[in-house]
């Protein structure tokens, strides 16, 4: 949605996660450093300073939406398909952060929202092929080989 003089708010969101300041921001945009920094607490990301730049998981929680069903939407970009950010000049694919999150681990194959939502990146709705192959044996075990 945009905001005074146009500048909408993922225009803001952009630099909020490339770790910018107020000030550059609102000086490049030509908007209210009142208004960056209102953004930036409403996602929870730091102060900038010249010494740090905003954690992985801060950049993908800052393009994640939840929609209010127990699911979360990826709001950032798609590669292949595949929703992605680029932190630290290295793609990462949004489900694999969110399952490190959610189970502290490396995920092992593709990971894939268990949930049925195909767009959804909630921490405790991914699955790894580890995972999905221990519920499938579990199935078999309980319904037979179909």
């Amino acid at each position: 949605m945009p905001g005074p003089a146009g500048v909408s708010r993922a225009d803001i969101i952009t630099l909020l996660q490339e770790g910018r300041s107020d000030r550059y921001i609102g000086q490049t945009l030509h908007t209210s450093t009142k208004r960056v920094r209102r953004i930036r607490r409403d996602l929870e990301l730091p102060d900038a300073t010249r010494a740090s730049t905003i954690t992985l998981e801060q950049a993908w929680t800052a393009r994640t939406c939840d929609t209010g069903d127990g699911h979360l939407t990826w709001t950032g970009a798609y590669r292949e398909g595949f929703p992605t950010l680029k932190h630290d000049g290295i793609n990462h694919t949004a489900r694999r952060i969110a399952f490190t999150v959610a189970h502290g681990r490396t995920p092992v194959g593709r990971v894939l929202a268990g949930c049925g939502h195909a767009s959804c990146v909630h921490p405790r709705h991914v699955t790894d092929q580890p995972m999905r192959e221990a519920l499938n044996t579990q199935y078999q075990q309980i319904f037979g080989a179909a």
